[in-house]
């Protein structure tokens, strides 16, 4: 009886020996789906940093070749300005053949500055000044010389520059007065800060890119002195369009519309506004803004 009772039981024993190869064999196959799904992770890691890799060369590509786009775009710019068949160095090329328009621009031009000054800036001082786009220094003689102490002139043709102790004439007092000859394009100019009482631009940023515009007037909102502003004088685009781009002399003439969304991604506020009076009629419309 007590023999029956410890005599192990066959049926269980048969099941245990036939359970343990089962249990080794599921282990097994676990252990080879994790080895599977490791090396699936491993293999869609290398992926995705193949398609990292290949993102980074199309978008090192892609800015290389709006690099060359940019500079292709300026040279030509250079090279038809600094061409003398193009632009003399007069007020007749410098003005495209509209010389006779100049007296009229400057003008107005005062006009507009007294309406800044009255409305906007009574603490205004003259102190100094930047031509920017200066050509043969055409506004600076007829506006900003006259008024400022002190007046620095950018321009990206060495042959126009070489033109403005000429252009000055003998008056020695205006001379005297032009201070420093900035020989670069207003996409690489960087000015001191708080440096100007008044930068001021005329038929220029029709050859600056959207993003060196912007780029560009952050700086000279820093360039300001505390009652200082900016003028900007532009042809403007007044169609459906908001920009006209000319491959000729490599220009952009944008709409008051689009001009204003620049000056706003610039951080600027707009003091004033006003239209060129008394053009011709033939000629794009022409506005002025003194922006802060």
């Amino acid at each position: 009886m007590w023999q029956s009772e410890l005599r192990p039981n066959r049926q269980e024993i048969d099941e245990r020996q036939l359970a343990a190869p089962q249990q080794q064999q599921e282990q097994e196959q676990e252990k080879y789906q994790e080895q599977e799904q490791q090396q699936h992770r491993e293999q869609q890691h290398r992926e995705q940093e193949q398609e990292q890799y290949q993102e980074q060369e199309e978008e090192q590509e892609h800015l290389e070749q709006e690099q060359e786009q940019e500079l292709a775009w300026y040279a030509s710019a250079h090279e038809y300005w600094d061409d003398e068949a193009n632009c003399p160095p007069s007020d007749d090329g410098v003005l495209g053949g509209f010389a006779h328009v100049s007296g009229v621009d400057v003008r107005e031009s005062k006009r507009f500055l007294k309406h800044v000054r009255d409305s906007a800036r009574p603490e205004w001082e003259c102190r100094a000044a930047a031509d920017c786009g200066a050509g043969i220094g055409r506004v600076s003689k007829l506006l900003l010389l006259p008024m400022f102490d002190h007046v620095d002139l950018v321009e990206q043709s060495p042959r126009l520059l070489r033109a403005v102790p000429q252009y000055l004439g003998a008056d020695e007092t205006l001379r005297a007065r032009v201070r420093d000859l900035y020989c670069m394009g207003l996409q690489d100019f960087e000015p001191a800060p708080a440096s100007y009482d008044l930068i001021w631009m005329q038929w220029v940023l029709v050859h600056l890119t959207d993003v060196d515009l912007v780029r560009y007037l952050k700086r000279c909102k820093k360039a300001l002195t505390p009652n200082g502003f900016i003028v900007v004088k532009e042809n403007v685009f007044q169609t459906a369009e908001p920009y006209d781009l000319d491959r000729q002399d490599s220009s952009i003439t944008r709409s008051a519309v689009y001009y204003k969304s620049i000056f706003q991604q610039a951080g600027l506020t707009l003091l004033a506004e006003r239209r060129q009076r008394h053009f011709p009629e033939e000629l794009y419309p022409v506005k002025m803004y003194a922006l802060a």
